[in-house]
């Protein structure tokens, strides 16, 4: 319980927040659009060091949707990158929640009025009767995040999905597939964004094993030899030895056996057998 509530402070004010930040995203001036400037100044820092304030991300993206032509694309898909290697938390999704104003494909809507074959029908719509015929709209099958479509994002959600769902082994294959270069270009620039995701695979495993062989572990962090020894010793309480990874305990994969003792006094068990008495016996 101590640890979810240190994490979810974390989550609402970083430690590494500044005190100009607390202050800027703490009231109005979040809405001012003269202060972009300084989270995307904040931003970059994020990307270099390694860093992260989701709430100083969404700040600028709730920027951009009072302020589209402030939009700006690159800084779009940088939060979605920080926002991506945060799972479990919602936060990519919160992201795109808030791009649904910005000036980006959507998923595109077909109006289709049904046709009227009827003398009456066409009668009404000679007579200007026809605003009352039914508009169906059929959204076209396309690939889409959310309700944006733009290819980039669309393949940042699906490695999101990947990496929410815990499956790692697909999430490194398809980041590494030709396809996804262009995601490769964008998270080269961002400073531990590897790292990040793999730590989203160590508190998966962290909370369902208390050892894991070495082989299924370097396929979930896409690292091997010295590199994963490297990683996997440099994590506080895990340690590889033997082809075997040691788990540090934790309330999650502690087990722990329970007994479950139910106690009742004579008098009690009197009065519950009497109650279940039927009417004739109690007669």
């Amino acid at each position: 319980m101590a640890s979810e509530t240190a994490s979810a402070s974390q989550w609402v004010s970083p430690s590494s927040r500044p005190q100009h930040i607390e202050q800027l995203i703490s009231g109005v001036d979040r809405y001012n659009p003269q202060n972009l400037d300084v989270l995307h100044d904040y931003l970059a820092q994020q990307l270099d060091d390694g860093s992260y304030d989701l709430l100083a991300n969404l700040a600028i993206l709730k920027l951009y949707q009072f302020n589209p032509a402030d939009f700006n694309y690159v800084v779009v898909i940088n939060i979605l990158l920080k926002a991506l290697v945060a799972a479990p938390l919602p936060d990519f999704n919160l992201c795109i929640s808030l791009l649904g104003e910005a000036p980006l494909p959507t998923v595109p809507v077909k109006a289709e009025k049904e046709a009227t074959t009827t003398d009456a029908d066409n009668a009404g719509s000679l007579s200007g009767d026809d605003d009352d015929d039914e508009v169906v709209e059929k959204p076209k099958d396309v690939a889409s995040a959310g309700h944006l479509t733009d290819p980039l994002i669309v393949r940042l959600s699906q490695l999101s999905t990947l990496l929410f769902q815990a499956r790692f082994r697909e999430f490194w294959s398809t980041l590494a597939s030709e396809s996804y270069s262009d995601v490769r270009d964008y998270a080269a620039k961002i400073s531990e964004f590897e790292n990040a995701a793999r730590r989203v695979a160590l508190n998966s495993v962290k909370g369902s094993f208390t050892s894991i062989s070495e082989k299924r572990i370097a396929n979930y962090l896409n690292l091997s030899g010295s590199q994963l020894a490297e990683f996997i010793n440099a994590q506080d309480g895990w340690k590889l030895a033997d082809g075997t990874v040691s788990v540090p305990a934790n309330p999650d994969n502690e087990i722990k056996a329970t007994v479950i003792r139910e106690e009742i006094s004579l008098d009690q068990m009197h009065k519950f057998l009497a109650q279940a008495q039927s009417p004739l016996l109690r007669a």
